[in-house]
């Protein structure tokens, strides 16, 4: 079995190309995967900045090529309606949108597989491939990610060892550097880019539209600054235990429209699957207003209308503008990244070890189940020959004595065999398939 990597981050693509491909519905994705002939198991790990798509297969060139065919059907599905339903466009000029798109969505995918797949995952466990190097929240969402598809019936032995060694190695790179120590999150990073605009935050009154995982790290950095936010989530209670922390107030939801009013940095964190803050509202809580509006929103897909930007007063940021906040998080832990590489390294190096003796085992195993056939047999015969006079305390020393020859005899086989999965010899392990898997 051999290891895909398919993904789409903010290493190479801009917030639109996120939308494109993000899974509106994991769970239903992840099993439409692993349901491809060519693939035996799957995980998707989307967050806001990155959509990835680990698969298992034993033919990893046809693998790759229908997990792409499947990717691109449904981001150009996804796209052609956005264009028809929200955009308006007319249908004979849909075609040449999509074909101007098309050299973006294949320029954003990258792949790795093998080793480098496996690399790979260890790295974003570790927070090295985080937009916020050594953030702590990917570590967490790979793990809900892996739960997600073990409850979509979509992993097997194989991911179950890989991504247990890919949390353990997340786990020992926070506890064993200074990886994550002080680092900010998407959350904070939106927060600290608004005070770079803004100057500072004091004084300042902020609404933030969201009270779910993200929106509790907006609100943390919101705590440390001591700014007492306004809250509005659709979940009415939600929003008011996020409130209590801030120290501020609750707006809701159906309100948003006199919060715009009254506020001089809005940050948008929410789930929803369309823009919750459209060019008209914002637009009509604009009119008579002299004071500018920043708005950050850090939801993918985006939760405010692309015109807003363009509106007078209004200065817009996403997701793509966190970047000079990465890079400069980035620079602090240079040092601490190359210990976090040397710990990567060495797990590497036991899982690969750990994996080839899975794809091994089943050998193993077929060899000593035909060698217990063959001396089962073999003992009734002679216990049969043996007559009567053996009793029972013989019998059990013949049964002991001949397991014990097999074990012996075996265990040298079955060692070479998980000895030259480790150095990659395909052709001993060719030749024991065909002396014990297809006799």
């Amino acid at each position: 079995m051999h290891t895909i990597n398919v993904r789409v981050t903010h290493q190479k693509a801009d917030v639109a190309a996120l939308e494109a491909f993000a899974f509106p519905d994991v769970k239903a994705a992840v099993r439409e995967i692993a349901s491809l002939p060519s693939v035996k198991e799957c995980v998707i790990v989307q967050t806001c900045n990155r959509v990835e798509i680990f698969a298992a297969a034993e033919d990893v060139d046809v693998a790759y090529h229908d997990i792409i065919d499947y990717v691109m059907d449904k981001t150009i599905s996804k796209m052609k309606e956005h264009l028809r339903h929200k955009q308006g466009v007319p249908p004979e000029k849909i075609v040449e949108h999509m074909i101007n798109s098309s050299k973006m969505l294949h320029d954003a995918i990258e792949s790795d597989f093998h080793s480098a797949a496996l690399h790979h995952l260890l790295r974003l466990t570790s927070g090295l491939e985080s937009m916020i190097v050594g953030e702590d929240q990917i570590l967490g969402q790979v793990r809900d990610a892996y739960h997600l598809a073990y409850g979509a019936g979509t992993v097997g032995e194989f991911f179950k060892n890989i991504f247990a060694k890919a949390i353990h190695v997340g786990q020992r790179a926070r506890n064993e550097t200074e990886i994550n120590k002080g680092a900010v999150s998407i959350g904070s990073a939106a927060v600290e880019l608004a005070e770079d605009i803004l100057g500072s935050l004091k004084g300042k009154k902020v609404l933030l539209i969201g009270a779910g995982e993200m929106g509790t790290l907006v609100a943390k950095s919101l705590v440390e600054r001591e700014v007492a936010a306004v809250v509005a989530n659709r979940t009415y209670e939600r929003s008011v235990k996020i409130a209590q922390e801030l120290g501020g107030e609750t707006l809701r939801f159906e309100e948003v429209g006199e919060g715009i009013k009254k506020c001089d940095l809005i940050i948008t964190a929410t789930g929803a699957p369309k823009a919750i803050l459209t060019e008209k509202l914002v637009e009509d809580a604009m009119k008579g207003r002299k004071r500018s509006l920043v708005i950050t929103d850090v939801s993918v897909p985006r939760n405010v209308e692309e015109g807003v930007g363009k509106l007078g007063n209004v200065k817009l940021l996403n997701i793509d503008d966190l970047r000079s906040i990465a890079e400069r998080n980035k620079r602090v832990r240079e040092m601490e990244a190359v210990k976090v590489e040397a710990i990567i390294e060495e797990e590497l190096s036991l899982l690969e070890k750990q994996l080839y003796h899975i794809d091994v085992e089943g050998i193993v195993k077929a060899m000593f189940k035909e060698a217990e056939n063959i001396r089962k047999k073999e003992l009734q015969k002679a216990i049969k020959m043996l007559g009567d006079g053996i009793d029972k305390k013989e019998k059990e020393v013949l049964d002991d004595l001949t397991r014990v020859i097999i074990n012996r005899t075996m265990s040298p086989i079955a060692s070479k065999i998980r000895e030259a999965a480790e150095t990659n010899d395909s052709a001993s392990i060719k030749t024991a398939e065909k002396w014990f898997l297809k006799r």
